[in-house]
């Protein structure tokens, strides 16, 4: 069963002090201050996943799966992703008896939508274009506009297209599958160009012609490097430079200049080709993905698709879901930057300044605070809010080290069945004014009322 915080306020509140990790030595002085300006705003979606496309004629989005729904819903009603790499290789069959990753036969469309139900998560629907035809994907997605219904979100035309067109090919070919599709589904909406990291010079000219053209969000896909290169160090330390920057504000402009509703980066992780044993998979992992959200949530973004599952092509170590084949064994390191951001639920995204630390970053969402201590002792922190409270409570995610698995959230891990018990500490809170304190290497979340 999953069993969620208990409300603030609530009599049966259960609360307990989380212990600052032994050896460290606390520091008084650092302080929080939250802006009153906003600079985005969090939905219930925010924080998704993406898996590939030949996961869905393998099986694995199983409404009788009862492990992996728990999962998915202990993050709440969000978007799943469906396309990367393999959409490009994996063929759409409507006569297929379904259950191979091969291909997608109407069978297995038919378990997803079922899956989605379940979870109550919405859909972004990969089709084929790099081996497909504008026919042969307007007969899947009519199928899978049907079965989905209100699942649906948007279709999506093509992974990485700057890897095998030009942006005036791709153009051309998105406006052929976008027809050939509104021929059979009238009202279908399209995401794209869904290129790579640093290709945001195709958004200005795509987003101009494709505006009016089925265009319902922008998207691009994020990671820092390979994962021979991966670091703790160098991802704790990437967010906010060189790619991710750049791209989040290229989106920000471009969705603003065109009047798209939304943007998101539909693909994501720390270091390609899988993520990188020791780094991608751990408590560093945790930190990272909540910095690599605010990041878009601060550039007006509207969620991050963080990729994960399984693939056939190499060991997908990143995954917030951990599979052994086909069946969930737990979560790992992002999966709980993720738990951590929806439980401080949604509202408008505030900048905060940090004074009397380094290596700490902190941000507002509604009147709720997160504070990521990525440095190597614990601090106290005066919490200067945004608006008045007057009680709160502390859910701190943290493990004994940096490159530790064992990692929990207010006093609890998250099981394979997704059973999650947390224990936040109490907080009193005068007026503005709260005090915390984050261990080394760990975050925090304030809910106040």
């Amino acid at each position: 069963m999953i069993r969620f915080p208990a409300l603030l306020g609530s009599v049966a509140l259960a609360v307990t002090c989380l212990a600052a990790p032994a050896a460290q030595a606390v520091t008084a002085g650092p302080a929080v201050t939250v802006g009153a300006a906003a600079s985005g705003h969090v939905g219930q979606d925010f924080a998704g996943f993406s898996y590939e496309k030949d996961r869905i004629g393998a099986g694995m989005f199983d409404a009788a799966d009862t492990n992996l729904v728990r999962l998915f819903r202990l993050l709440g009603p969000s978007s799943l992703r469906i396309g990367a790499n393999l959409v490009d290789m994996t063929p759409w069959n409507p006569n297929g008896a379904g259950g191979s990753p091969t291909e997608v036969a109407p069978s297995d469309v038919l378990k997803l939508a079922k899956f989605a139900k379940a979870t109550g998560w919405s859909v972004i629907y990969g089709l084929n274009l790099k081996t497909g035809t504008p026919e042969s994907a307007a007969d899947e997605a009519a199928f899978a506009a049907k079965a989905l219904g209100h699942s649906l979100a948007a279709f999506e035309v093509g992974n990485e297209p700057n890897f095998y067109r030009t942006e005036a090919a791709y153009e051309a070919s998105y406006e052929s599958y976008v027809t050939a599709i509104r021929a059979k589904v009238p009202g279908a909406v399209f995401d794209g160009p869904g290129v790579t990291n640093g290709q945001n010079a195709w958004l200005p000219p795509f987003t101009a012609k494709e505006k009016s053209n089925g265009l319902s969000m922008l998207t691009m896909h994020s990671y820092i490097g390979d994962q021979t290169t991966g670091t703790i160090a160098g991802m704790l330390a990437a967010n906010g430079k060189g790619y991710e920057d750049k791209d989040e504000t290229a989106l920000q402009t471009a969705k603003a200049a065109n009047n798209i509703p939304k943007w998101r980066m539909s693909e994501a992780n720390s270091y390609y080709h899988g993520g990188t044993a020791g780094v991608s998979n751990v408590q560093a992992a945790s930190l990272w993905s909540l910095d690599f959200m605010y990041g878009i949530a601060a550039h007006n973004g509207d969620g991050v698709n963080f990729h994960g599952g399984t693939s056939t092509q190499w060991p997908l170590n990143y995954s917030p879901i951990k599979f052994d084949n086909l069946a969930p064994v737990g979560v790992q390191g992002v999966f709980y930057g993720e738990l951590l951001w929806s439980l401080a639920g949604t509202g408008a995204v505030h900048p905060a300044t940090v004074t009397g630390a380094t290596d700490v970053t902190a941000w507002g969402i509604g009147n709720n605070v997160i504070v990521n201590n990525k440095g190597t002792s614990a601090q106290t922190f005066t919490v200067n809010l945004r608006s008045a409270a007057f009680m709160g409570t502390e859910y701190v995610l943290t493990a004994p080290t940096l490159d530790s698995t064992a990692i929990t959230i207010a006093g609890s891990g998250v099981d394979v069945k997704g059973s999650f018990h947390p224990a936040p500490k109490l907080v009193r809170v005068h007026g503005h004014t709260a005090t915390i304190t984050v261990p080394a290497g760990s975050a925090a979340l304030l809910k106040t009322v």
